[in-house]
């Protein structure tokens, strides 16, 4: 990390039993957690749009984000971590509410707020079984994605390790009534206001992992622990690089390996 970073420093639809989401085509990928890490290195990193991400483009863009949460004290606080995790996360928030809002009408039916929810439960019952298992033992030996944890942390209402279908509709329907306010459609304001409370105790969870030491202080080495090891998981031969091959949707890369050894 080292001398770079520090330089940046100083500068209403439910389901019927059995049915599932249409395939629709902009909500493929939507909420596929194995694909998060390589997208978000390439919106918030490849600054020069050329396709990859250089150790040194990475250290520079958490170099100036912890200088300007700080304003340039050498410690972040809890308060100016969330600031900058809600700042940071604005942008992308508002690009899934119109990816969300299919018929482009500015605002959020209940239908259009759950399907990435919905498509995310499919994606997750490999086994057709109608509910995910949240049971650490069964996520490993399904092969799940990150994210999974969350998932069932938000729709495991009556916390019996898993989520039905039904209870994850539940858990749909009463975080719109409340981002709506009671209304039938929610505008862009108050689903990014949602999103925000929504992840908020796990940002705070975040800090407090992040904080190693223990101080109540992130240094800028804690604060960019959590982005610097993705970048080396992504980084497969180790040479400070993401190319475009590395940085591909696994199920891209697949596909590209099975079409090489026809």
């Amino acid at each position: 990390m080292g001398t770079v970073l520090m330089a940046g420093v100083a500068a209403t639809g439910m389901w019927a039993a059995g049915d599932k989401p249409a395939n629709d085509g902009p909500m493929q990928g939507l909420e596929r957690t194995s694909e998060r890490g390589a997208v978000r290195m390439i919106r918030d990193f490849d600054r020069n749009k050329d396709g990859r991400v250089t150790r040194a483009e990475m250290n520079n863009v958490l170099g100036y984000r912890f200088a300007s949460a700080t304003h340039r004290s050498p410690t972040m606080s809890l308060e100016q971590f969330m600031a900058e995790r809600t700042a940071e996360y604005r942008k992308s928030n508002e690009a899934m509410f119109h990816r969300l809002d299919w018929n482009g009408d500015g605002k959020l039916s209940l239908a259009e707020y759950g399907a990435a929810q919905r498509v995310r439960l499919v994606q997750l019952d490999r086994d057709g079984a109608g509910f995910v298992s949240c049971s650490v033992r069964d996520q490993v030996m399904g092969g799940y994605g990150r994210g999974v944890s969350g998932f069932c942390r938000d729709n495991d209402t009556n916390m019996d390790g898993r989520v039905t279908r039904a209870e994850l509709d539940a858990a749909i329907a009463k975080r719109f009534a409340q981002g709506a306010g009671g209304a039938q459609t929610m505008g862009l304001e108050a689903f990014v206001k949602g999103e925000e409370e929504r992840y908020a105790t796990a940002n705070v969870r975040l800090f407090r992992r992040l904080d190693t030491d223990e101080d109540g202080l992130l240094g800028i080495k804690e604060f960019a622990a959590q982005d610097e090891a993705l970048f080396d998981r992504i980084d497969k031969n180790h040479d400070g690089v993401l190319t475009p091959a590395e940085l591909q949707p696994r199920t891209v890369r697949t596909k590209n390996r099975a079409a090489d050894q026809s």
